[in-house]
């Protein structure tokens, strides 16, 4: 009878590892730009959903509890999920992307408002389809234009650097100069030094 206790024990704890391990390889294989997709949420779900899901979640997957070797990396971002959708502007402004796809899909495909098609599965695919698309072209332009910035940045820096070369060069030219100029003055003063016949005076002729 202990032995088959353990046995249904050792089950059991398998069984949980691998529903950990499945976790893990879900949330990695999520749309990393739409949190709802990590948290596995409907977008009509409530702040009581997200923290639940969050919770449920976070527990099977904590890195001190579960031996995938990815853990560490779908906890983060589970976090990161729950963080985004807790903060109403966030929420909202991917809410606001979400009824965007869904509108442009009506309109693509010549539908009304009314049609039955749209509280299908099928349909709420496609919405998720072009949520991804248009997170997608988001990114780019924000990549893009963070590359422009920081290449503008770079061109700045360059600039600067460049215009400190020259004037540390202009300077250095003009100290140059001027201490040309002491020497020479130095010089005459001492050639027309009535005084001291005895000394040899440096002349320019010298």
């Amino acid at each position: 009878m202990s032995e088959d206790l353990d046995i249904d024990k050792y089950l059991a704890t398998e069984a949980t590892q691998l529903q950990k391990d499945q976790e893990v390889e879900r949330i990695l294989s999520a749309f990393k730009l739409n949190p709802f997709d990590i948290l596995d949420l409907a977008p009509d779900c409530t702040e009581k959903d997200i923290k639940n899901a969050y919770r449920k979640k976070s527990l099977l997957i904590h890195p001190d509890k579960t031996k995938h070797p990815k853990a560490q990396e779908a906890f983060a971002l589970l976090k990161k999920a729950e963080t985004e959708l807790s903060n109403e502007k966030s929420r909202q402004l991917l809410l606001t992307i979400i009824e965007e796809a869904k509108i442009t899909l009506i309109t693509d495909q010549k539908l009304k408002s009314t049609d039955p098609f749209i509280n299908t599965p099928e349909f709420n695919l496609q919405i998720k389809q072009k949520t991804k698309d248009i997170l997608i072209e988001q990114e780019l332009r924000r990549r893009k234009l963070l590359k422009r910035e920081l290449e503008a940045q770079g061109l700045a820096a360059q600039k600067a650097e460049q215009n400190k070369e020259l004037i540390i060069g202009e300077i250095f030219k003009q100290k140059k100069v001027i201490h040309l100029k002491v020497e020479l003055k130095k010089g005459k003063i001492l050639a027309e030094d009535p005084s001291k016949p005895y000394i040899k005076r440096p002349t320019n002729n010298s």
